[in-house]
């Protein structure tokens, strides 16, 4: 996977010492793969809000990883695809092994899984994510001044274009261990993922999420 950082923006009068007592423990290594990735410079990063403004200082965590632009896209295609394909054709057009792990039958009991409407929901919000996934390129642990206040972190997850796939604030132990899982992969398999809000652009109304509800519809 890109690049992830654990990014401070907020240096108000105070500040340093909340800002040590939320890092104290977290071994950045973990997190964001060393601690150079922390970025904690009030000449530099003194951002307040504005976050964002790290994609102007270090552009390159917009890059597609290790893809070409075309082939970045072309992959979030092939899963708006097979969430259109399931939109018009229902459960029968759904991946099996997706079927199959969601009903307990791969785990051999089925008792356990999901049936009805349930199914066409996870179903539905599985094949969701796996867009949303093929999207991210960055992953950024967000320190802003309300980290500082309530002690929790913003997970942030950005597409290419710098644009906010999912978002949520956490523990930084939570945040830490979610970066354990950021370079192999794995990181769309935890709460901090699933649960996670949409970005402004993601949900309905947004020009990601309305491509998402035409591909939901069929149209």
């Amino acid at each position: 996977m890109g690049p992830a950082i654990w990014l401070r923006t907020s240096y108000t009068t105070g500040s340093d010492e909340k800002h040590e007592s939320l890092v104290e423990g977290v071994v950045m290594g973990n997190a964001v793969d060393g601690d150079h990735r922390l970025l904690n410079d009030a000449t530099l990063y003194n951002y307040g809000a504005n976050w964002q403004k790290i994609f102007e200082v270090v552009p390159e965590l917009l890059e597609p990883n290790d893809l070409s632009w075309v082939a970045y896209e072309a992959r979030q295609q092939n899963e708006l695809e097979a969430l259109r394909a399931y939109a018009e054709g229902g459960i029968s057009m759904a991946d099996q092994r997706l079927v199959d792990n969601l009903t307990g039958v791969s785990q051999g009991n089925p008792q356990i899984g999901f049936r009805g409407a349930q199914l066409e929901h996870y179903v539905a919000k599985t094949l969701q994510a796996s867009v949303h996934k093929e999207c991210v390129v960055a992953w950024i642990v967000l320190e802003d001044e309300e980290a500082l206040d309530s002690g929790k972190v913003a997970l942030i997850f950005v597409d290419a274009l710098g644009r906010v796939v999912r978002s949520m604030r956490v523990d930084p132990g939570d945040a830490e261990s979610v970066g354990g899982l950021w370079a192999d992969g794995s990181w769309d398999e935890v709460d901090e993922w699933e649960e996670a809000d949409f970005g402004p652009e993601y949900q309905i109304g947004g020009a990601c999420g309305s491509l998402l509800l035409e591909s939901m519809r069929g149209t």
